[in-house]
């Protein structure tokens, strides 16, 4: 019997199912009022579009799909997805698609309860890295979700049978992994087993599965489980074994036992070795802190309990205490107590896990030790006027009571209390020599050797220090000892005669230079002064009266120079107090002077060239004062070379701190033994009248003085004949 109009009509409004009448390609004819929920608009605006414009972008794909399979041999076909809705979020709908007279009639259930738990189930899956498989055995059906599939880095797509999944496993354990399943079967169990696995990439991992069996009239008739990837459990597992196996090891070797004090319950669970060692009861897991307080040494309770109640009040975690706990036998012997504290929220320690450690003999060693230590002690301070021991690394064993006041006092460091190396507590004139004299002493010889220092009250003290090997049982240096002898007095007085005869020297020398260039520098102008004008009164050839106003002009200058340079000298102190300082491209001032003399270079026929710093360095000078230096060097390079090169570089060789400017020719170069002489005034290579270059001989040592009062450092390097090399070291601007 057929439904009439009306019961149909009630029927479709009235039901929870979604009733919709399609053309063939997906337009919305109508739909019962169950739908509406699915739609944003009313219900003349929806029949205007498709249904794939309400459904998630994915499943549109899935839909037309669908449409596209329907024919009249196929006139019915399921298939889901999902519609957005502002009140009730994604609505997942099944429906069976029929097509009839070109029409399809569209019925659907609402499934999306099942799709939000389907989800769920993938997402926790790929999370633990976990799978769903299940076993039919009358036909021997095989199913493996996903996460099964992944595990065993496979193909999805690849069939899965009961052979295929047993060939992951090794040839060893393949026929017992397959009994597994036969006795689940057979016996009618749950099982579950932790294997190795060869995946298809031939990666290896371990694996656990769980199977459960669905029994119709007492026979299986399906297995349910499940599959685990625990490869990184299992290493775990295999290191935490290795570990404790290792920490056992450990506490025999030291005799050490372990202990767990919970301080608000103020109890505390022992290890056995820890019982054992103490002759605790083993069948006693926990022990209250008064009992063993009990057996700690009468003479230690006290500071005992201080130092426990300080540890505990701490910021950090660690803790640590010592005392002498009454043995089995009944003598004390001495522990000390490492841990670890955990606190609340509130800081306080509620938890306390460590070790305790038997040194009773470290304690009568170091007993002995010391007792020695005192009688060599008395021995020391008795003897030398400073005596030092070291170790082969160089570290202070020992020392006299006078030394070890002036180690504290001058670096505050006491090496009685810390381990200390001698050469980072000597004065610093003593580290120039100590290595060599260190290390001969450890191959066995005795080296003397005299030290010059000064004392903290600014005294010069001498002393001679002896090196002596100290050698151990197996006839190997084994410690040094160093002492050291004041010869001040002796000293003093052999340096006061050699010094007194050598400035006698010295004084006759500067006398008779200063004396002898003074004049020369000051006649040889004045000369040429008085003759010129001699010559100009009666000349009357004006090219002649040119020549000789030129010669003029260069007496008067050089004259000029003279006096200013030695104005200038007498005037270093002024310049000190009136510099005026800032920041500047060295590049561009270097340049400044470099142009300033190529003329006088280009009119030497010289190949005169500059090297700049592609990083422009940055200094703070006074460019004045730097740029006189420079001209001095510069004017004397040009000056005494005839023929060659001289070469301005501007660098700072990767240097942070300094920047480096070199001038250099291959002039008549410097005697060796007047390098260091060449910046003190009127000194020069060439001296008397016999002398091939004029000057003053004061400029190099206004240039020093110059450099040195920018902060910064001038050296040179000099051969006869080859030429000189002048070396300015310039801090930068930092």
């Amino acid at each position: 019997m057929s439904f009439t109009l009306e019961q149909f009509g009630i029927l479709s409004e009235k039901t929870l199912l979604f009733l919709l009448l399609l053309k063939k390609d997906g337009k919305i004819i109508t739909f019962n009022n169950r739908c509406k929920i699915l739609f944003p608009y009313d219900k003349n605006e929806v029949t205007r579009k498709h249904i794939t414009d309400f459904i998630i972008d994915e499943d549109v794909a899935v839909f037309k799909d669908a449409i596209n399979s329907l024919s009249d041999e196929n006139p019915i076909v399921d298939v889901s997805f999902s519609f957005p809705t502002k009140k009730n979020g994604l609505l997942a709908l099944k429906f069976d698609l029929t097509l009839h007279n070109g029409l399809i009639y569209a019925v659907g259930i609402d499934t999306t309860e099942e799709y939000k738990e389907h989800r769920a189930l993938m997402t926790i899956s790929k999370l633990t890295k976990t799978g769903a498989w299940y076993f039919a055995p009358k036909n021997n059906e095989m199913y493996w979700s996903k996460g099964c599939y992944l595990i065993k880095d496979l193909d999805p797509k690849v069939p899965i049978t009961r052979e295929k999944g047993a060939s992951f496993y090794p040839e060893e354990s393949r026929n017992r992994v397959e009994s597994y399943l036969d006795n689940l079967i057979k016996n009618k169990k749950p099982y579950e087993y932790t294997e190795k696995i060869i995946t298809e990439k031939g990666n290896e991992k371990w694996i656990k599965v769980v199977a459960h069996p669905v029994i119709y009239k007492n026979e299986v008739v399906y297995v349910n489980g499940t599959i685990a990837d625990v490869t990184d459990r299992h290493i775990y597992i295999e290191k935490l074994k290795h570990n404790e196996e290792t920490k056992h090891l450990a506490l025999k070797g030291i005799r050490s036992g372990l202990f767990d004090h919970l301080v608000e319950k103020n109890v505390v669970f022992y290890s056995v070795d820890f019982k054992k060692m103490l002759g605790l009861p083993l069948d006693q897991d926990f022990v209250p802190e008064e009992e063993f307080r009990k057996m700690i040494h009468p003479d230690d309770v006290d500071e005992a309990l201080k130092r426990h109640l300080t540890n505990l009040k701490k910021d950090e975690n660690h803790y640590y205490n010592h005392y002498r706990l009454k043995h089995l036998n009944g003598a004390y012997r001495h522990y000390e107590v490492h841990g670890f504290r955990r606190k609340d929220q509130d800081g306080n320690t509620t938890r306390m896990v460590g070790n305790l450690i038997d040194v009773q003999q470290r304690k009568l060693n170091e007993r002995t030790i010391a007792e020695s230590k005192n009688r060599l002690q008395a021995m020391v301070n008795n003897g030398f006027a400073y005596t030092v021991l070291l170790n082969t690394q160089g570290e202070i064993l020992m020392t006299d009571e006078k030394s070890l006041k002036i180690i504290k006092r001058d670096f505050g460091v006491d090496p009685t209390k810390v381990t200390c190396r001698f050469i980072d507590v000597m004065p610093l004139n003593f580290k120039n020599t100590f290595a060599h004299e260190f290390n001969e002493a450890l191959k066995g010889n005795i080296v003397k050797k005299e030290i010059e220092r000064i004392t903290h009250k600014g005294n010069l003290q001498w002393l001679e220090s002896k090196y002596t090997p100290i050698y151990g049982q197996e006839q190997k240096v084994n410690s040094v000892l160093i002492s050291f002898h004041d010869i001040t007095e002796q000293k003093l007085a052999e340096i006061a005669i050699k010094e007194s005869h050598i400035k006698e020297q010295e004084l006759n020398s500067l006398k008779s230079n200063i004396l002898s260039n003074f004049s020369h520098e000051i006649r040889t102008p004045l000369n040429g002064i008085m003759t010129v004008s001699k010559l100009l009164l009666g000349e009357k050839d004006p090219e002649e009266r040119k020549k000789l106003l030129d010669y003029l002009e260069e007496s008067k200058d050089r004259l000029l120079e003279t006096i200013n340079n030695l104005s200038n000298f007498s005037e270093i102190e002024a310049i000190k107090n009136n510099l005026n300082l800032k920041e500047v491209d060295l590049n561009y001032t270097v340049e400044t002077s470099f142009r300033e003399y190529k003329h006088m270079a280009d009119a030497k026929n010289l190949l005169y060239r500059l090297e700049l710093d592609q990083t422009c360095p940055q200094v703070c000078i006074d460019e004045d004062l730097f740029r006189a230096a420079i001209n001095n060097i510069v004017h004397n390079a040009i000056k005494y070379t005839n023929k060659g090169s001289i070469i301005i570089k501007v660098h700072s060789k990767s240097s942070k701190n300094n920047v480096y400017i070199s001038v250099a020719d291959t002039g008549i170069g410097i005697d060796k033994r007047n390098v260091k002489k060449i910046f003190d005034p009127f000194m020069q290579e060439s001296i008397g009248i016999s002398r091939k270059y004029e000057g003053t001989g004061i400029g190099l040592s206004l240039s020093k003085r110059y450099i040195e009062i920018l902060d910064g450092k001038i050296k040179v390097e000099s051969k006869i004949g080859m030429g000189t090399e002048f070396n300015i070291i310039i801090p930068r601007s930092l």
